[in-house]
C-alpha cells in the first residue's frame, strides 16, 4: 500500500498529461472545440485544488512542515494581481474564461498552476516518470508532424502560402515548436546526466529526433531558445569536463540541421539569417513594423497604449481590448496577443503582476541553477529556462503552457522532506 500511495500523484499529473494530449488531437483534428477543451480545464483544477488540500492535510496530520517559502508569496503576488485584473478588466468575461480561440483567462492560469503546485511534491526519485511522460507526448507529436509535412494520407494538416505546416497535435508551428523545445532541452539534459550506455544512445538520439521536430516548426523564437540552452549546456559540461558529451551533441544537432534543411522540410537557417540582418538594421535605428513578422509593429503600439493600462492591466487575456474602441488591426488582421509573453502579462495583469512573476521565474531558476551543480542534474533546468527564453517572441496557449508549469514545478522540491518535517538540501528557500 504504501509503494501504491507513493505513485498516486505521479500518475495523477501523468492522468493531466493525456488529457491534454488527447484533447489537443481533438482539438487539431476539428473533432471538439477548443471552448470544450478549455471547460475540462475547469473541472481539472476543482480536482487538483482537492487533491492539493489533500496533501495539505495529510501533512498537517503527520505534523510535518507544509514548507511554505519565499516563492510562495510571489505565487500569492500574482494570484493577488490577476486577481486585481479581472476587477478591473475592459472585459471581465474575457478575463476570467478567455477570449475565443485562446481561452487562457484567468481559470486557465489557475489551472496552470495548481499543475505547478503539484509538480512541486513529487520526490526525485519519481521526477523522471513526469519527464519521461511529457518526453512521450513530445515523441507521438514529433512523428505526428513529421507524417504531417511528408504528405502521409488520413493525416490532418494545415497549409500556409502553399506548405503544410508541422504542427503535430497543436494548432500552430510557432505553439508545436514551443513544446519541441521544451521536449529537446530535457533530452539533452537527461543525455549529459547519464551513466548508461544504452540510455545515452537512446537519449542522443531524441536529440537528433526533438532538433528535427523544431527545424520544421520553422520557429526562429525556439531557435533562439536552443541557442541559450546550448550555451548553458556548454558551459557546464566544460565546467564538469564532459567534453565527450559536449563533442556528440554538437554533432548530432549540425547533422540533424544539415539532413532536415537539405530535404527541404525546414527554412529555419535562413529565418535565422534574416533575424541577424533585421537585428543588425535595429541597432542601426532602421525599424521596419514587418521585422519579427510583424512583432516591431504589435510590439510598438502596444508601447503607446500601456500607460492607459500599467496598474491594473486591461485583464487577464484582455489584449485585443487593450487598444480602445478598436482592437490593434494590420492588413485587416486583428491580433489578440503581444506576441512576447512578458510584454502581454504587462499589457493584461500590470507592472505589479509582471514583477512578481519575474521575481518568481527568477527566484526559481536561480536557485534551480544552484541546485542543478550541486546535484550533477541538468535535466530539470534546461527545459525552464528554454521555455522562458523563447517566450520574448511567442506566446502562452493552453495546449502547451501547462508541460512548461509542470516543468516549473519539477524544479521546486517539496518532496523531498525528512522525518523531522525539515526540506533537504534541494528545496527552495
Amino acid at each position: 500500500m504504501k509503494k501504491i500511495k507513493e505513485y498516486l500523484l505521479p500518475i495523477y499529473i501523468i492522468l493531466n498529461l493525456l488529457y491534454i494530449l488527447i484533447g489537443s488531437y481533438l482539438i487539431t483534428t476539428n473533432k471538439i472545440k477548443i471552448l470544450l477543451f478549455s471547460k475540462g480545464y475547469r473541472i481539472l483544477l476543482i480536482l487538483n485544488i482537492l487533491v492539493l488540500l489533500t496533501i495539505f492535510i495529510i501533512k498537517r496530520k503527520n505534523k510535518k512542515d507544509l514548507n511554505f517559502k519565499i516563492i510562495d508569496i510571489l505565487l500569492l503576488s500574482i494570484l493577488l494581481f490577476g486577481a486585481i485584473s479581472v476587477i478591473f478588466a475592459v472585459n471581465r468575461k474575457v478575463a476570467i474564461y478567455g477570449i475565443g480561440g485562446r481561452y487562457e483567462g484567468e481559470l486557465s492560469i489557475l489551472y496552470y498552476f495548481s499543475l505547478y503546485m503539484l509538480s512541486t511534491y513529487i520526490e526525485k526519485k519519481h521526477k523522471k516518470i513526469i519527464v519521461y511522460s511529457i518526453i512521450t507526448c513530445g515523441i507521438i507529436e514529433l512523428i505526428y508532424a513529421i507524417l504531417q509535412i511528408t504528405c502521409v494520407e488520413h493525416v490532418y494538416r494545415m497549409w500556409h502560402k502553399n506548405k503544410v505546416w508541422a504542427t503535430g497535435f497543436i494548432t500552430n508551428p510557432n505553439f508545436f515548436g514551443s513544446f519541441m523545445i521544451i521536449n529537446l532541452s530535457y533530452v539533452l539534459g537527461l543525455f549529459i546526466d547519464e551513466k548508461k550506455l544504452p540510455l545515452k544512445i537512446i537519449h542522443g538520439l531524441l536529440i537528433f529526433a526533438f532538433t528535427i521536430g523544431l527545424l520544421i516548426s520553422n520557429t526562429t523564437s525556439c531557435a533562439v531558445g536552443l541557442m541559450v540552452v546550448a550555451l548553458y549546456v556548454m558551459i557546464y559540461t566544460i565546467k564538469e569536463k564532459k567534453y565527450i558529451k559536449l563533442g556528440i551533441i554538437i554533432l548530432t544537432i549540425i547533422t540533424a540541421t544539415i539532413l532536415t534543411t537539405k530535404l527541404g522540410y525546414t527554412g529555419l537557417v535562413k529565418d535565422i539569417i534574416k533575424t541577424k540582418n533585421q537585428t543588425v538594421e535595429i541597432a542601426k535605428g532602421n525599424i521596419n513594423d514587418k521585422y519579427g513578422s510583424n512583432r516591431i509593429f504589435i510590439w510598438k503600439n502596444t508601447l503607446k497604449v500601456l500607460p492607459n493600462h500599467i496598474l491594473t492591466g486591461a485583464g487577464i487575456d484582455n489584449f485585443y481590448y487593450a487598444f480602445g474602441k478598436k482592437p490593434l488591426t494590420m492588413k485587416g488582421w486583428f491580433f489578440d496577443k503581444a506576441h512576447n509573453e512578458y510584454l502581454q502579462i504587462l499589457t493584461c495583469e500590470g507592472i505589479f503582476s509582471l514583477i512578481s512573476y519575474l521575481l518568481f521565474y527568477g527566484c526559481i531558476v536561480i536557485k534551480g541553477i544552484k541546485n542543478n551543480y550541486k546535484n550533477k542534474e541538468i535535466y530539470l533546468i534546461l527545459p525552464v529556462i528554454g521555455y522562458l527564453v523563447q517566450a520574448f517572441f511567442n506566446i502562452s496557449v493552453i495546449e502547451v503552457a501547462p508541460f512548461f508549469y509542470i516543468s516549473l514545478g519539477l524544479l521546486v522540491d517539496r518532496g523531498n522532506i525528512n522525518e523531522k518535517g525539515k526540506c533537504n538540501n534541494t528545496c527552495i528557500q
